[in-house]
């Protein structure tokens, strides 16, 4: 990565201020591909994630059944939602796990690029399981990791064009769009590919009534925490763990929408782009995804947590309760990844209990998810000595 200081950053064109080589995509491939295991994450959604997915969430997808073809067969499609929740980015999750789960018809499967800081700090990943973002097929929001997912050309590309701020906007400003980061509209001008923007419709109640106060996110960022939800939820993470990496039970709708043409709006070849211009284009396509969004919510999001068809979801997979039920999840999820075993398959996932006392030997840190205050502490001091391990 190449940085040009002698020009300013709202006129210089994008190529002269961040320029990216053959070389170095070509040597980041393995860094695209870091422990990313497609068997794995088919097991995992297919023990762990669809459970939860079709009682917790029960998530629907509106026009993904006739979804346009690539228009240009050289790169992915760049597939683009709001982000929300105050919550760990269930929704992002549920989306993700169904595509795969209900073979949806994306034959280039799709990798999502999430913020660094779910991946850098270990109680960032779901229950402290290691590499647990990587493994089902994230790659860290970094250009660098964009450039490499475009030109390998191996799977369509999902991203959150509001970053962090889209999820931690706070209930206050629920589906109010925040403004876009530019990455995306740059990969689509340069490779000639559409982005397919869809709308995720009550994300927002992941977690009601929490709110975003700036000072201590301010703080809590120190720690490598993105935002910190002020709500009910929280207060009850104290004293439970576990409750720190769930949600509500929100019935997630994904509506998709028109196809962009970001390569047909601009009038001068990509080199010659400004910063300025793209961030004028963004607002431009911003404003257009809020309309979209509100119609959305107006159509789908009345009930948004649909408590009757939850009971009946409960009651149709009641003899999974202990993979659906929330307090399950950190022990059924980290069951899965201490006994999951590729050359067995399936076969190695059935639930006995001497799997369990090995699962809970291997990772007695799952214990904390379920001790009040002291469960914190544990959770702290492994994290601290897992990024000092790491260093």
């Amino acid at each position: 990565m190449v940085l040009d200081k002698s020009q300013d950053n709202n006129g210089q064109s994008y190529r002269n201020r961040l320029v990216i080589s053959e070389e170095q995509i070509e040597n980041n491939r393995e860094e695209y591909k870091r422990h990313f295991s497609l068997p794995y994450m088919e097991a995992f959604c297919r023990h762990v994630l669809n459970h939860i997915s079709d009682v917790w969430y029960r998530p629907r997808f509106v026009g993904f059944d006739n979804l346009p073809p690539r228009n240009n067969p050289a790169a992915p499609l760049i597939f683009a939602t709001n982000h929300s929740g105050m919550a760990f980015p269930w929704d992002a999750i549920i989306f993700i796990s169904q595509i795969a789960a209900r073979e949806m018809p994306m034959h280039d499967g799709i990798r999502a690029l999430i913020s660094p800081m779910l991946t850098k700090y270990p109680y960032m990943c779901p229950f402290l399981i290691d590499d647990l973002w990587f493994k089902a097929g994230c790659i860290n929001a970094t250009l660098l990791n964009f450039e490499t997912a475009m030109s390998l050309n191996e799977s369509n590309v999902l991203i959150f064009p509001e970053g962090i701020d889209g999820i931690g906007k706070g209930f206050d400003k629920r589906y109010q769009l925040q403004p876009f980061k530019t990455s995306f509209l740059r990969m689509s001008i340069r490779y000639k590919t559409d982005i397919i923007p869809f709308m995720t419709v009550n994300g927002e109640y992941n977690n009601p009534i929490a709110y975003n106060w700036k000072p201590l996110t301010k703080l809590v960022r120190k720690f490598g925490m993105p935002f910190f939800p002020l709500g009910v939820l929280a207060c009850l993470a104290a004293f439970q763990p576990w409750i720190f990496y769930i949600s509500l039970p929100s019935r997630l709708t994904f509506v998709i929408g028109e196809p962009i043409h970001v390569y047909e709006m601009v009038d001068k070849p990509y080199e010659q782009l400004t910063q300025q211009e793209l961030k004028v284009l963004g607002e431009k396509i911003r404003q257009q995804w809020q309309q979209q969004l509100l119609d959305a919510r107006k159509t789908y999001g009345k009930k948004y947590y649909d408590i009757r068809s939850l009971l009946k979801a409960m009651w149709r997979h009641k003899r999974y309760f202990l993979r659906y039920f929330p307090p399950f999840w950190p022990f059924v999820m980290t069951y899965f990844d201490v006994n999951y075993d590729a050359n067995i398959g399936d076969e190695s996932l059935r639930i006995t209990l001497r799997k369990c006392l090995k699962t809970i030997i291997k990772r007695p840190w799952v214990l904390a998810m379920y001790m009040p205050i002291l469960g914190w502490v544990i959770i702290a001091l492994r994290s601290w000595w897992k990024m000092r391990h790491r260093s």
